[in-house]
């Protein structure tokens, strides 16, 4: 028996049981399919092996871990809208090789980390990654360390990208083509907005958060907005003290940045329209459209909430925010932890560590210290419960099951006031979630399903 070090891909057909029960010789027939003009043409340009084929999956052997995570991605690339979906997991290391099969250490790893994947995704173990390096060009996104059953030690891995440089040049694309333009709110502040996509109207409120450049580029919690950008004429604006609009504003309170979302609709033409909110911004289009009913066909609000922290009967949320604010006022500026970091890890604690970064840098790019700290006085005290029964139009609250900051009973809360609402639970703790959350499709659907049902109405031209 031959011992050697090598990089092992696993691979395995995702509801293969379910599949075969339903219909054996179609799952079958599609299978060889996959397997012919898929994983071995693609297993052949890597240079790798298959030695072990079962009937719902495949064990790869490769001479690099380069090649291995280059094949990994090429499969899942181009299993890409087949009905069919694979999971995979890399690995490198000694493994025994008995004729044409495998065993070992790197067998077994590998296949704990195709079982662990998302459907249609990859998990690279950081041993393979670091082997690998960046000499394959496939990107990885960090996922923090993972238990597996059977395996000693926690293991550090990443997930392969497959939206890629493709991806994200389309982004840099959207930023750079952006007409960016200004409304006056009611004081006279300054109100950056802009439009993308074409077809209907969705207007999105403004939040804490927000810079309609950077957005695209380094804002990885807003896996809404290539989605309504491509299926709609998304219209949005940075609130006040963010972004591109009027910075160090004193007068920031809750009114006031629904002053903001009222200059948005004036300035875009905008008669009447669905209205997105995330976070604050679920409780600033909700109070929009409590104030100005004709104008709103329709809310979705997406981890909203009715009281903010200091209106709740709940010493310990109050304390979080508070926890927050100290840390940010002595280590602002620091490169790591600072108060954005734990900022971004309380509102998005299943994103990877790598996104987490990039959103506690994205706050910087969007706001001051001192306008962070004004918005977050201000959310404290958000007390829209009176305003809900006023509401004259149909409503979708989907609301994080997990969700640290603005629990799940917010949501319910919004839902119970608003005469027409229907509330949709989400798997998931993240507040704004990225476009890799599992959850995600699940509301692309309910945001789909809702704004197909809101008829049309004519604009102001």
């Amino acid at each position: 028996m031959e011992r050697a070090i090598a990089a092992i891909v696993s691979l395995d057909v995702v509801g293969y049981s379910q599949r075969m029960a339903r219909n054996p010789d179609a799952t079958l027939e599609d299978l060889r399919t996959v397997f012919d003009t898929v994983v071995r043409p693609r297993v052949r340009i890597g240079n790798g092996r298959i030695f072990k084929l079962m009937g719902d999956g495949a064990l790869v052997r490769f001479g690099t871990a380069s090649d291995a995570i280059a094949t990994a991605h090429a499969i899942q690339k181009d299993m890409q809208g087949n009905a069919i979906q694979l999971r995979a997991g890399v690995h490198v290391g000694d493994v025994s090789i008995n004729q044409e099969d495998v065993f070992g250490d790197a067998v077994n790893v590998a296949a704990r980390l195709q079982s662990a994947a998302q459907p249609g995704g990859c998990l690279v173990s950081r041993v393979a990654q670091q082997i690998a390096g960046g000499s394959n060009g496939v990107p990885l996104k960090s996922e923090g360390a993972l238990t597996f059953k059977g395996v000693l030690a926690p293991i550090e891995v990443f997930s392969v990208d497959l939206r890629g440089k493709d991806a994200q040049a389309q982004r840099v694309k959207h930023a750079k083509s952006q007409n960016i333009r200004f409304a006056t709110s009611r004081d006279g502040t300054r109100i950056a907005w802009t439009e993308t996509g074409q077809g209907r109207t969705v207007v999105k409120a403004p939040n804490w958060v927000q810079h309609l450049e950077s957005d695209w580029t380094h804002n990885p919690m807003n896996g809404w907005l290539p989605h309504l950008s491509h299926h709609y004429r998304l219209i949005r604006c940075d609130g006040r003290n963010n972004g591109l609009s009027d910075r160090g504003i004193a007068d920031v309170t809750f009114d006031r940045f629904v002053d903001d979302l009222k200059a948005l609709f004036d300035a875009a033409g905008v008669s009447r329209a669905p209205v997105f909110g995330a976070s604050l911004g679920a409780a600033v289009a909700a109070a929009f459209a409590a104030r100005y009913p004709d104008r709103v066909s329709g809310l979705i609000l997406l981890s909203g909430f009715v009281h903010g922290l200091a209106k709740r009967n709940r010493p310990q949320d109050l304390a979080l925010g508070h926890a927050m604010m100290d840390l940010s006022r002595d280590a602002w500026d620091a490169s790591y932890p600072s108060g954005r970091h734990l900022f971004a890890q309380a509102f998005f604690p299943e994103s990877s560590p790598q996104d987490q970064d990039l959103y506690a840098r994205f706050i910087q790019m969007a706001m001051t210290h001192e306008d962070f700290l004004r918005i977050s006085d201000c959310v404290d005290v958000v007390d829209i419960e009176p305003l809900l029964p006023d509401i004259r139009c149909p409503a979708l609250i989907l609301h994080a099951d997990r969700e640290r900051v603005h629990f799940k009973d917010q949501g319910q809360k919004l839902a119970a006031g608003i005469p027409d609402a229907r509330f949709v639970g989400l798997d998931t703790a993240n507040n704004n979630m990225p476009d890799y959350d599992p959850e995600w499709p699940k509301a692309l659907h309910e945001i789909e399903s809702f704004l197909q049902d809101i008829p049309d109405l004519p604009e102001m031209s």
